[in-house]
């Protein structure tokens, strides 16, 4: 890049935004959308400066602006109404920062973009020097972030509790990562970044949960399907998730009462029979409103959700929770939150994404976006809650990151 060259304002924000990016999702993921919130007031800054305004946006930014009014509508009914008011407005947020930062790219030249992808490349480097530091010294790191003390028993498991969330936007970014790895154009740097990428993964499968293993297992299929994107894999993988989300609600009704899970799944770790019960509960409680839903942001108070339930003999004996926080399956709180009205509008979201992918034409690119996909889905149908907003931020900056690598080795 020529030094001289002046940067553009999204240029001098993104490039340092794109350095911290890999260890604020590591260690402090909650801060990731206000990173990109701020990258998006610059960009919003930039495009009023040059007059240069987005045109309509994309079918899937349109359904997440359709689920934002969907949400803000259940407010009425909602059992605390600010509660759904305010997820509706992370929402919108969502399709604004996606909107804001698609038409940025616009005022980036290629070799800002290149500038951003080394910044990323370096802050990876960085996250997987510090996750050494954390193996070695017993999560130091992460207990100094967290205000933990890492001598107290129950603190230093919290510790490590800590990086579950950031070790799976870790493993989230890895086909992105190695995308823009193989593309550096820096001498010596890419054989380095794709073998920080390697430790990286190998770190992601050691200290993460299951759910990042079948992650991974679901971004190689989705990436192999792909290699060509032959329409009678598009429909297959769109009808199979449609069918999912019209069955899981019924399905999960199936599931067997506590106690009898923990009798007759004892070979499934406790944490899935947990998430079985929970559901199971979630099925039920979606049958009583089914077509509305219960209101955004519902989850923690849904009745009933905080009961505790005893299950096992014993020793062995266990208390599970029927509700906490959240059902831990994104699709099964669509349907508990939104309802059928909304189960509908985040799956036409889902299979507009599901078509943008398969029709981009570059294979790299192509294969990227979908081993990403592949791993959302995985990770939205098993963990955390689909309103988080470090999960929101996570699938934003994929987002970002895939429209910036266009002329990466072109340019």
């Amino acid at each position: 890049m020529n030094r001289s060259a002046k940067l553009s304002w999204s240029a001098l924000v993104a490039i340092p935004a794109w350095f911290l990016i890999p260890g604020f999702g590591c260690y402090l993921p909650n801060a990731l959308i206000v990173v990109l919130s701020i990258c998006a007031g610059v960009g919003l800054a930039e495009m009023i400066w040059r007059r240069d305004f987005p045109r309509s946006p994309a079918p899937v930014v349109w359904s997440i602006l359709a689920l934002a009014g969907w949400a803000a509508v259940t407010a009425f009914w909602a059992p605390d109404g600010g509660a759904a008011v305010r997820g509706a407005a992370g929402l919108l947020g969502v399709a604004v920062i996606l909107v804001i930062l698609w038409q940025a790219n616009n005022h980036l030249s290629a070799p800002e973009k290149r500038w951003i992808a080394t910044a990323y490349l370096i802050g990876t480097f960085v996250v997987v020097a510090m996750l050494s530091v954390d193996i070695l010294s017993n999560a130091q790191l992460a207990a100094w972030f967290r205000g933990y003390d890492i001598n107290d028993e129950v603190q230093n498991e919290l510790a490590h509790r800590s990086l579950n969330r950031g070790i799976t936007l870790l493993a989230f970014y890895a086909p992105v990562y190695f995308l823009v790895a193989w593309r550096c154009t820096i001498p010596y740097l890419r054989p380095v970044a794709l073998a920080m990428g390697a430790v990286a993964l190998v770190y992601c499968l050691n200290w993460g949960k299951d759910a990042i293993v079948l992650a991974g297992a679901a971004a190689i299929l989705f990436a192999s399907l792909l290699v060509r994107p032959w329409p009678a894999t598009r429909w297959l993988l769109t009808v199979g998730f449609c069918t999912y989300v019209a069955v899981i609600p019924f399905a999960a009704r199936l599931i067997p009462p506590p106690q009898v899970i923990w009798e007759e799944y004892r070979h499934v770790p406790h944490s899935l029979q947990h998430r079985l019960f929970i559901w199971g509960f979630t099925s039920q409680r979606v049958a009583e409103k089914p077509f509305l839903g219960w209101g955004m942001n519902s989850a923690k108070i849904i009745p009933g959700g905080d009961q505790d339930v005893t299950v096992g003999w014993g020793a062995g004996m266990l208390q599970w929770r029927p509700l906490p926080l959240h059902p831990h399956n994104a699709v099964l709180q669509w349907w508990l939150e939104l309802g059928m009205v909304g189960a509908l509008i985040a799956t036409l979201g889902v299979v507009s994404l599901i078509s943008t992918i398969w029709r981009q034409p570059e294979q790299a690119r192509r294969m990227a976006g979908a081993a990403s996909l592949g791993a959302a889905l995985v990770v939205s149908l098993l963990s955390f809650g689909a309103w988080q907003s470090w999960w929101l931020a996570g699938m934003i900056i994929v987002a970002w990151m895939l429209k910036i690598t266009d002329p990466l080795d072109q340019a």
